[in-house]
């Protein structure tokens, strides 16, 4: 993973059942299972270090991901350094397979999507993020999960 601007897919596992307030405002009920966060990032350090700061437990909490990303462990990341902006493209993609439940509202508040955050109660429906084709997609592993 270079830092180049680009599009990722964070794919995060979670173990229990919980709620989990998001920001001032709302409550998220989270279920076991892995769930897919989708994003951009085109400014400095690009996907690298966007990714790198998702990474982080201990942050200033500035995106609905970062408040999610406490209860989560972080199992790996879709990406592509490809200069279009795919987040939108993907999270039309994701919106439409069996088998993956769309988060409304999570993530999108600057765009026209239903959702950036996604479900699956498998590890196998987590992957699904090459099924768009369009650019080279890589997948960086944080650690082998069971």
């Amino acid at each position: 993973m270079e830092r180049l601007g680009g599009t990722y897919a964070l794919i995060l596992r979670n173990y229990s059942r919980a709620t989990i307030q998001i920001g001032r405002r709302s409550r998220f009920c989270v279920k076991p299972g892995y769930y897919s966060y989708i994003g951009s990032a085109f400014g400095p350090g690009g996907v690298r270090a966007r990714v790198s700061r998702h990474l982080r437990k201990e942050k200033r909490k500035h995106w609905h991901i970062d408040y999610l990303r406490e209860f989560m462990e972080a199992v790996g990341v879709w990406f592509t350094h490809d200069r279009q902006r795919l987040e939108h493209i993907w999270a039309r993609a994701l919106s439409d397979v069996g088998g993956i439940t769309s988060i409304h509202g999570f993530g999108c508040s600057d765009c026209n999507c239903n959702s950036h955050l996604f479900h699956a109660p498998t590890k196998s429906a987590s992957g699904l993020v090459p099924c768009v084709d369009i650019g080279k997609v890589e997948f960086f592993h944080y650690r082998d999960v069971a």
